[in-house]
């Protein structure tokens, strides 16, 4: 590392480069300057981590340097400014331009070295996070279509990824803002029954390979034998236009289809729409054109269906029920913040409906909240508590403002009872891991013997035992078989080679060194000082 020298008085400057080549710091190349414009040049050729810098000097300060060393973002270097004067102007100005610290003359290693070493800490981790920024923006270059692709796969198999925090921040820096766009859904239909079973999958890969190799600006991925593309449009365009675009990019990818996959496909186009945290939407539209009709198409290969054209579909509707869905896998998930969401995503849709579709549609989202509750409460009279104010006080008017009031409250309620019932599940687990180590800490024990004792998985294991008691597993057995040492050392005469074979120490070596690194005394001298009491 290289550490500049910057004072316009010889004797400080040939003093601070000597006292640095008398500590550890001798190893540094340390450069010297005796004005800030040589020192500039040198920060400039040299590129010195540290700089130890006098802010008083002819024509230009340490304070006008930090300055033009903050302006040119292409320097970056630790500032350490000496002064003989410790006036709060100076502190301004260091903390207005980035300076690192400030000292005041006259330095000693006491006051220097401790400084230096916090500037080498913090420039080496900022180096370091330089170093991992521009691997992982080379990585995002380089991988950009992949991780976009991996981006709609997350969000079409997971919809309620679309309301996490982070969601649109990624979006945007992926490049998926999009002023507007539809999706296309192409199912990849067997054209021969020569081909192999399941071929159809192969041909939606393949489909896939090629949408992202001759249509680099478009975002797609197969889930199944079905491909999504999220085509984007523009406001300017106008409804023949688009129409015209679809047309081409649908006779490419179908003309590909039958000429190199001996396939035929099924296209879907959903609504326009202008946020991806539409995507889940639009998906519950194109496999809705999926299950329409067959008789509706009109060519007997290529078959196209735009989910506007199909009249009598209540897209609403179609919201609705997936607006309930993703309400109740947010209860399911105990997310409070996404449920709160939902349920007025919810409340909003329904109102767009008759009275008679409003209640439906509540009664459809108690018998879903009763299902999820079967599921983790034994007593229906509790399933009943947390339901029943739904269709008690809710039904009359949906949505007025104390039955949203009630409905957000219910779903308060459930999840924290749910939220309950996990915590009581987990201490229930944790009391059953404890008394499986009581009961057999004086054999050897490991984390598969107790995950298959109690028939769970020894990762999920791992997990609960290191946030709830903040311990792994071989933690645990320690402290049991330590305990157990500790109690046959203070009221039995056992010797000490005894004791660690009766607690499950096969090596009485081993055993010392476990009971000296946790309670900093040998196994004798805590015998020793118990007999004392």
């Amino acid at each position: 590392m290289k550490l500049l020298i910057v004072d316009d008085e010889p004797i400080i400057l040939n003093s601070l480069k000597d006292m640095l080549l008398h500590t550890d710091y001798a190893g540094f190349t340390i450069l010297t300057a005796d004005n800030a414009m040589d020192a500039y040049e040198l920060l400039q050729e040299e590129q010195p981590q540290i700089m130890l810098c006098d802010i008083q000097m002819p024509c230009l300060s340490g304070i006008d340097l930090l300055k033009k060393i903050y302006e040119d973002e292409v320097i970056d270097t630790n500032v350490i400014f000496i002064t003989g004067y410790p006036d709060f102007h100076y502190a301004q100005s260091a903390i207005r331009y980035k300076a690192f610290d400030y000292l005041l003359k006259p330095v000693t290693k006491e006051t220097l070295l401790p400084c230096l070493d916090k500037a080498v800490s913090s420039w080496e981790l900022h180096e370091r996070t330089r170093k991992l920024s521009a691997t992982l923006t080379q990585f995002y270059k380089e991988n950009r279509s992949l991780l976009k692709k991996q981006f709609l796969e997350n969000l079409l198999i997971n919809p309620l990824s679309s309301f996490s925090t982070d969601f649109f921040r990624q979006s945007v820096s992926l490049g998926l803002k999009f002023e507007r766009f539809c999706m296309i859904g192409i199912r990849c239909d067997m054209r021969s029954e020569n081909l192999l079973q399941n071929q159809e999958y192969y041909i939606a890969y393949s489909l896939s390979l090629f949408i992202n190799q001759d249509y680099r600006e478009l975002t797609s991925c197969y889930i199944g034998n079905i491909v999504y593309v999220l085509y984007p449009l523009s406001s300017a365009d106008s409804p023949q236009q688009i129409q015209d675009c679809l047309d081409k990019f649908t006779a490419s990818i179908s003309a590909y289809a039958r000429d190199k996959l001996l396939s035929c496909l099924t296209i879907s186009i959903s609504q326009t729409a202008d946020s991806v945290q539409q995507i889940p939407s639009l998906n519950k539209q194109i496999l809705q054109c999926f299950s329409f009709d067959r008789a509706y198409f009109s060519t007997e290969n290529d078959n196209i269906i735009f989910f506007d054209d199909i009249d009598d579909y209540n897209t609403n509707i179609l919201e609705i029920n997936e607006c309930i869905s993703l309400l109740i896998n947010a209860i399911r998930a105990r997310d409070a913040q996404i449920a709160r969401q939902m349920t007025d995503r919810f409340l909003q849709l329904i109102e767009q409906e008759t009275l008679s579709t409003q209640k439906d549609a509540l009664q459809l989202v108690e018998l879903n909240l009763h299902c999820q509750l079967e599921k983790s409460l034994t007593d229906p009279g509790d399933i009943g508590y947390l339901i029943h104010p739904i269709s008690s006080r809710c039904r009359k008017e949906p949505c007025s403002e104390n039955s949203r009031m009630i409905f957000h409250n219910c779903v308060n309620n459930i999840i924290q009872e749910l939220a309950g019932v996990s915590d009581r599940h987990n201490n229930q687990l944790i009391n059953s891991i404890i008394d499986y180590v009581n009961k057999n800490y004086e054999r050897p024990i490991g984390l598969s013997d107790v995950a298959e004792y109690l028939g769970r998985n020894a990762s999920y294991i791992s997990r609960l035992l290191n946030k709830e008691l903040h311990m792994g597993f071989a933690q645990l057995v320690t402290k049991h078989r330590l305990a157990a040492a500790k109690d046959l050392l203070a009221n039995t005469s056992y010797k000490v080679a005894d004791i660690a074979e009766k607690v499950g120490y096969t090596s009485p070596k081993y055993f010392h060194q476990v009971f000296v690194s946790n309670l900093n005394m040998t196994p004798s001298d805590y015998r020793a000082i118990m007999k004392q009491f």
